[in-house]
């Protein structure tokens, strides 16, 4: 005789307490949370009040989605995921999230963005993408945007990982350039980086593209991220180009350590590109051939020589760079929204 197995019931658990949500974000990432993250998680978590949706199937914990907002009439998601990734819990899901925007009169829905995003980075990662382990890049199958897509959702956001090995280059003996009048330098530590806080915050919103400012709040989750580079990175992880006759900075930019991957001798040997950023009137001068040349001598002083830097695919200037350093694309990432009648 055939055995005709029990529908299970899948049903919803929402949860405020942060340390109650900390204990299920593994679940919506493939990248590890060490507890030495845990106070980068906790910053943002206490920055954005977010909620978490946990999803139940005869009472056993199977999917999580985390929900949060800055304010505005948009509501962000991050750390999707479904054990064993089974299409009608990704659905039921999903669903969660719309019901949920819709009850809080939210316009538009926004994701994934997996707060503290220097970490655990953003997006669904395209098929075909590489996907070992590395810091700021999520690794899920193509059925969650799948999905997504089917769900009224769209591409809002297309970001590309450029990537590859990080040749040292001196930006002072490149004969095509004159740098006489440019000085580059790094904050000598952490307070010396807050005293600088406020120029470099300012060029960067002022001269990034909308694409590039993809984690919500900028200015409130600075500090945190900058505890991160010096505990886990080096002072020349941040970086400033000063004008000489003005005295005035006209570019600014960061990368980002990588403690998951070291070298045979137990050095960290790759990092990310966060952001850099010139003001207009000091473009084309071959500002950012000199914070990558200038940057990547350090690097190699550290044993880093392999690097990696998520942008925009309108960012064409960026490519370009990349391409000039031999970097290709790894990994391609989707941030998808939906917006709500």
């Amino acid at each position: 005789m055939s055995v005709i197995p029990l529908k299970s019931e899948l049903s919803v658990r929402i949860l405020s307490d942060i340390n109650e949500i900390l204990k299920y974000l593994q679940i919506g990432v493939n990248i590890p949370i060490w507890p030495e993250f845990h106070k980068y998680i906790i910053n943002d978590l206490k920055l954005f009040h977010p909620k978490s949706i946990l999803l139940l199937e005869d009472g056993n914990v199977s999917g999580h989605v985390l929900i949060f907002h800055n304010e505005t009439d948009t509501l962000y998601f991050g750390y999707f995921g479904i054990i064993n990734h089974e299409e009608n819990k990704i659905i039921r899901l999903v669903d969660e999230i719309i019901n949920f925007s819709k009850v809080n009169n939210f316009k538009r829905i926004r994701g994934p963005i997996n707060i503290p995003t220097i970490i655990f980075g953003w997006g669904f990662m395209k098929k075909g993408s590489l996907s070992n382990l590395f810091p700021g890049n999520p690794v899920n199958p193509p059925i969650y945007q799948d999905i997504f897509l089917k769900k009224d959702f769209y591409i809002a956001n297309i970001q590309n990982t450029w990537e590859g090995y990080m040749p040292r280059i001196n930006p002072w003996k490149i004969k095509d350039y004159n740098f006489k009048n440019y000085e580059y330098f790094n904050p000598k530590n952490l307070k010396d980086l807050m005293h600088l806080k406020s120029k470099f915050l300012k060029i960067q919103a002022e001269n990034l593209p909308l694409s590039a400012q993809i984690t919500p709040s900028g200015v409130d989750v600075f500090d945190n991220y900058a505890k991160f580079i010096f505990e886990f990175g080096y002072n020349f992880m941040i970086f400033f180009v000063k004008y000489k006759p003005t005295n005035e900075i006209v570019a600014c930019g960061s990368y980002l350590p990588n403690p998951f991957r070291k070298d045979d001798k137990g050095n960290y040997d790759s990092c990310l590109t966060l952001t850099w950023a010139v003001i207009p009137e000091h473009r084309r001068k071959g500002l950012a051939i000199l914070m990558y040349g200038a940057t990547s001598l350090q690097a190699w002083k550290r044993k880093i020589r392999y690097g990696g830097g998520p942008m925009g695919s309108d960012i064409k200037e960026n490519a370009e760079m990349a391409k000039k350093i031999g970097a290709i694309i790894g990994r391609t990432h989707l941030i998808l929204e939906c917006k709500l009648s």
